[in-house]
């Protein structure tokens, strides 16, 4: 179990640390010791030290599962992302 956290954790901030450079991202966390507290990572789009749009907000009962969830929510909010600027690009050159 150990070694599947740590797994998660690092591909968390693998694919966290590039779109946080690209798009001004920050994170929340709040892990609870408690068992009747929900775990929770939230994730915001900034614009300068303004806090936008909330992007990934992942609440499970254990921490892996708020790693996991996030790792989905962020996968989708990079190809959406992505998408979004090519279909831009694309409608500049043509």
């Amino acid at each position: 179990m150990e070694d599947e956290y740590k797994e998660i954790v690092r591909k968390f901030y693998e694919i966290y640390r590039p779109l946080q450079k690209k798009y001004n991202l920050r994170y929340h966390m709040h892990f609870s010791i408690y068992e009747s507290e929900d775990d929770l990572i939230e994730i915001w789009e900034y614009s300068g030290e303004t806090r936008g749009k909330c992007i990934v907000r992942a609440k499970e009962t254990e921490e892996i599962d708020c790693y996991k969830r996030a790792i989905d929510e962020l996968k989708n909010y990079k190809q959406e992302r992505e998408e979004k600027e090519h279909g831009r690009s694309a409608a500049m050159a043509g």
